[in-house]
């Protein structure tokens, strides 16, 4: 069973990894850059968190913060360390890699994923009643992933499962931020 899954999983990777397009290798690879995150999560802070709530930018950015350290580290040390599955750039031949290094020798699960999740589901569960923040929020996130694949750095399953890996940290960091935020009130009130 776990041939037959990575099979098919080397199967998607190499359809993937092999169609191209020269805008679409611009712009997967601009999503896969840190640079990239930082203005997309800016102007997600700068447009929704600090116009609706500005009292509370600082749990918000911790979340975010607690949400990227718990995922990050949490798919190398819990993951990439112990199971060892090898990149598709480091197992495979004649990858298509776009202005990239094939990067560290395993893959599972993806961080960039990981990470991405765990920071959309904080975000969307912090605000859930922006329904374009949230749309925008998971198209990006789903991008990201999916150039993680096109530019030859994951396997698919890397990619899913590290989206598995972080939606329930960002539902728990999400938890902690407001019971922590009911607490403050609870402070305020009295």
């Amino acid at each position: 069973m776990l041939e037959t899954l990575k099979h098919i999983d080397t199967l998607w990777f190499l359809w993937v990894n092999s169609h191209h397009t020269t805008a679409l290798d611009w712009v997967l690879w601009t999503l896969s850059q840190h640079w990239c995150w930082a203005v997309v999560l800016l102007l997600a802070f700068g447009l929704v968190t600090l116009r609706h709530e500005p009292r509370r930018w600082w749990l918000v950015l911790a979340g975010i913060v607690l949400c990227f350290l718990l995922a990050d580290q949490g798919s190398v040390h819990i993951f990439k360390e112990t199971v060892g599955r090898l990149r598709p750039c480091h197992a495979l031949d004649d990858v298509r890699m776009f202005r990239t290094q094939c990067g560290g020798q395993y893959g599972f699960v993806s961080s960039h994923a990981a990470n991405a999740f765990a920071i959309i589901t904080f975000l969307i569960l912090r605000y859930r009643k922006r329904a374009v923040a949230c749309i925008l929020l998971t198209l990006w996130a789903v991008a990201t992933c999916y150039s993680r694949v096109y530019l030859g750095k994951h396997y698919p399953g890397d990619v899913i499962c590290g989206a598995l890996f972080g939606t329930p940290i960002g539902l728990a960091v999400w938890w902690l931020s407001s019971w922590i935020e009911k607490k403050l009130q609870k402070g305020e009130t009295k």
